[in-house]
C-alpha cells in the first residue's frame, strides 16, 4: 500500500483509501485483515493505468468506462496477494432502472467523492500518512452506533434503492440503530426496490443473513415494507400466531432464532429464513389443535418461485430447496432405528446429509433445557452411528465398477431396465445388512446366482 500511495504522490496525483476498509480500520481491524481495498484518486482512468504500469503493478480491467482500474498488491504472509480497485473521484452516481451498472460523473475532490457515498460511516477516507479524512462525521456515527446517510435520505435512496437493503446489511453486521429520518425515507422509498436487478437483491440479502444481528435487520426490513415486497412468503409469518383462535408458537420469532443458530453458510442461512414459510398456508385449527401438515412440501414449492426471483445458482437452489422439504427428517430419529434404517436415511439425504444434520441442530428453539438436551443427544447418537458405519465402509452401497456389463454377460441379458433393477436389488440387500458392501465382483455374481431376485427370475422365464 505504501508503494501504491507513493506511486500516485510521485506522479502529482492524490490517492485515498476509501469505503469499507477505512470503516473497518476505524473499528479496530488491522491492515492485514482487510480484503476489500478501494482507492480513489483525482487521476483520470487512463492516467491511473499509466501510473500503475509505470510502477510495475499488475493491472486488470475492472470497469475502465466507469473510472475503475484493478491492480494487485503483492506481499508476504497471509492475505496476499490483495486485489485493489483504483477509481477516479465521482461527483454523482445513479443506476438506471433494472441495470447492474452505474451511470457516473467524474469529480475533482475527495470531499465531492465522499459526499456522494451512501452512509456517513462509509464516507471516510485515509490518506498516505494514515490520517482520516472525515468531512461528514462518519467517525462520530461509528462511535454512536448510528446508520445515517450523507445528504437528503429520500434523494440518496432514490439514486440507488438497493441502499435500503444495505441499511439492513450494515444493521445486521454492526448492530447499529437507523437514523429516524433514514428510517422514514426507507419506508417511503421501499417500492423503488422493484427497479433494482434481482442479482443485487440476492447479493445484499445473502450478506445480511450472515450478520451477527440478523434478527434486528430482518425486523427492520419488515418495518419499512421491503420484506413484504421482495419476500411476501416470509413476511406472512410476522404476527401469524396472533391470528389463530388457538395458541401456537410465534413462527417468526422461531425463524429468527433458527437463523441466528445456523452456521454462516449461504444455503443454511437461506434455508433457515425460508424453512417454515409453508406454515402460513397449511395451518389448520381443529378441535383446539393447530396443525401444519405438509408445510415442508408447501415451503419447497414456494421456494421454486423465490429461487427464480432471486436468481439463485443451481447448486445453492438445490441445497436450500432440499433442506426446506426435508427439515423435519432428522428429528424423527430414535435409538430404535436399525443400522439399515440409518443407511436408508443417509441414502435419502445424500448428498446433503451434513447440511441436514447441521440444520436440525439450529432448528431447536425450545425453551425447555431438558427437551433441548435430549434432542441434541439423539442427533449426536445419529451422527456417531453414521460415522461408525462410514468408517466400516458399510454406510453407502458400493458395487464394483462395471458391474452392470458383467451382470449382462453372466446372465445373458440385454441392456435395459432389468439390469438397473438387479443392481438396485443388490444395493437394497446391502442397505438391509444382508450383503456386505465393497466386495469383489465375483462375490456379487455368486450371490445373484444363489439368490436370484425377482427381476432375474422373471427374465429367465421369458
Amino acid at each position: 500500500m505504501k508503494r501504491l500511495f507513493e506511486a500516485f504522490h510521485n506522479a502529482g496525483k492524490e490517492l485515498f483509501l476509501v469505503g469499507g476498509a477505512v470503516r473497518d480500520i476505524a473499528l479496530g481491524a488491522t491492515y492485514e485483515e482487510l480484503d476489500d481495498l478501494d482507492f480513489c484518486t483525482n487521476a483520470r482512468p487512463a492516467e491511473s493505468l499509466k501510473i500503475l504500469k509505470d510502477n510495475r503493478f499488475q493491472t486488470y480491467d475492472m470497469g475502465f468506462e466507469f473510472g475503475t482500474v484493478g491492480a494487485v498488491l503483492k506481499g508476504e504472509g497471509p492475505g496476499f496477494p490483495k486485489d485493489v480497485q483504483v477509481t477516479t473521484y465521482r461527483s454523482a452516481e445513479y443506476y438506471r432502472r433494472g441495470s447492474r451498472h452505474p451511470v457516473v460523473k467524474f469529480g475533482d475532490t475527495i470531499d465531492q467523492d465522499l459526499g456522494r457515498r451512501d452512509f456517513s460511516i462509509n464516507s471516510i477516507a485515509l490518506d498516505k500518512d494514515s490520517q482520516f479524512v472525515d468531512p461528514y462525521d462518519g467517525l462520530g456515527d461509528l462511535e454512536r452506533g448510528i446508520l445515517r446517510v450523507v445528504g437528503d435520505p429520500y434523494e440518496t435512496l432514490a439514486e440507488d434503492p438497493l441502499r435500503i437493503l444495505r441499511i439492513g446489511r450494515f444493521k445486521s453486521r454492526l448492530g447499529f440503530e437507523v437514523d429516524e429520518e433514514l428510517h422514514k425515507a426507507a419506508f417511503g422509498r421501499a417500492d423503488c426496490i422493484l427497479d433494482i436487478s434481482r442479482e443485487r437483491w440476492l447479493q445484499e440479502m445473502t450478506k445480511l443473513l450472515k450478520g451477527d444481528h440478523v434478527a434486528d435487520a430482518l425486523n427492520f426490513l419488515h418495518e419499512v415494507r421491503i420484506l413484504g415486497i421482495i419476500l411476501p412468503e416470509v413476511s406472512a409469518l410476522v404476527g401469524l400466531h396472533e391470528s389463530s383462535p388457538v395458541h401456537h408458537k410465534d413462527i417468526w420469532t422461531h425463524t429468527l432464532q433458527v437463523i441466528e443458530q445456523t452456521p454462516k453458510e449461504d444455503s443454511l442461512r437461506w434455508a433457515a429464513l425460508l424453512h417454515d414459510m409453508g406454515k402460513a398456508w397449511t395451518r389448520v385449527v381443529d378441535d383446539q389443535k393447530v396443525t401444519f401438515h405438509k408445510h415442508e412440501k408447501q415451503g419447497a414449492m414456494l421456494f421454486e418461485g423465490i429461487g427464480r426471483r432471486f436468481t439463485f445458482d443451481n447448486q445453492t437452489a438445490a441445497e436450500v430447496r432440499f433442506i426446506i422439504e426435508n427439515h423435519g427428517r432428522v428429528s424423527q430419529y430414535t435409538d430404535e432405528w436399525t443400522d439399515a434404517a440409518v443407511r436408508r436415511f443417509v441414502r435419502e439425504m445424500d448428498p446433503y446429509t451434513h447440511l441436514m444434520l447441521a440444520f436440525a441442530r439450529a432448528d431447536l428453539t425450545t425453551k425447555f433445557p431438558e427437551k433441548r438436551a435430549a434432542a441434541l443427544q439423539r442427533m449426536d447418537e445419529l451422527e456417531e452411528r453414521i460415522a461408525v458405519l462410514e468408517a466400516e465402509a458399510q454406510l453407502r452401497p458400493a458395487l464394483p465398477s462395471g458391474i452392470g456389463k458383467e451382470i449382462m454377460k453372466a446372465f445373458d441379458l440385454r441392456p435395459g431396465p432389468v439390469v438397473g433393477e438387479i443392481k438396485g436389488h443388490l444395493e437394497e440387500e446391502i442397505i438391509e445388512g444382508r450383503l456386505r458392501s465393497g466386495e469383489p465382483l465375483a462375490f456379487y455374481l455368486d450371490y445373484l446366482k444363489n439368490n436370484p431376485p425377482e427381476a432375474l427370475v422373471a427374465e429367465g422365464e421369458q
